[in-house]
């Protein structure tokens, strides 16, 4: 799960990414079967990069994450839930969005948390909390979110390298050890029981 700060993004980059979207659409319209499947899974996997690769490089976007205070309010709110209503495997906050990896558990017998609460959840509190923070009115993260349901252990192992690498990548830090807000299950105790 991929979500970001309001005004994030500039028009004609959301233009673009529309046009690929519409793109794989037409295309995808002629395949089925494995060439479908394959076709995509490629370009889900691109299209989440080019898109992240605009929210790390675009200079213009709010960085209310930048804030210690308000990054530290995202990190204990995201903790809250962990092993309430999801399990938490590993979240990257950057400057202007947040990258996720949890499991809905289960509400009842054969129903689950859904995504779309969890998130509409999350969100709220943290846009009230984070405005407050920072004195501010106003949207505070955009309404979408990006996500991506993992397939199998490669892809695990494909999400959890590309969000701990994240902040490498956007010239943050050297190393990802080196970033305050990663936060990986299989690495760290809950510092926030």
């Amino acid at each position: 799960m991929t979500f970001r700060l309001a005004f994030s993004l500039p028009k004609n980059i959301k233009r673009k990414l529309s046009e690929e979207k519409k793109e794989f659409d037409r295309i995808a319209e002629t395949l089925t079967g494995k060439e479908l499947k394959v076709f995509t899974n490629e370009f889900e996997r691109k299209y989440f990069e080019d898109f992240d690769d605009f929210l790390d490089k675009y200079s213009k976007s709010p960085m209310w994450l930048s804030n210690d205070e308000v990054a530290s309010e995202v990190a204990h709110s995201i903790q809250f839930q962990n092993n309430k209503i999801y399990d938490l495997y590993a979240y990257c906050i950057m400057p202007n969005h947040v990258h996720l990896i949890i499991q809905p558990l289960k509400r009842k017998v054969g129903e689950y948390y859904s995504l779309s609460k969890i998130m509409y959840s999350l969100k709220r509190f943290t846009a009230n909390s984070c405005n407050k923070i920072l004195k501010r009115t106003g949207q505070f993260w955009h309404h979408e979110n990006y996500d991506h349901y993992i397939r199998d252990e490669k892809d695990y192992t494909y999400q959890m390298n590309y969000i701990i690498q994240n902040p490498v990548k956007a010239g943050l830090v050297n190393n990802s050890t080196n970033w305050k807000y990663i936060w990986i299950r299989d690495r760290y105790t809950n510092e926030f029981d």
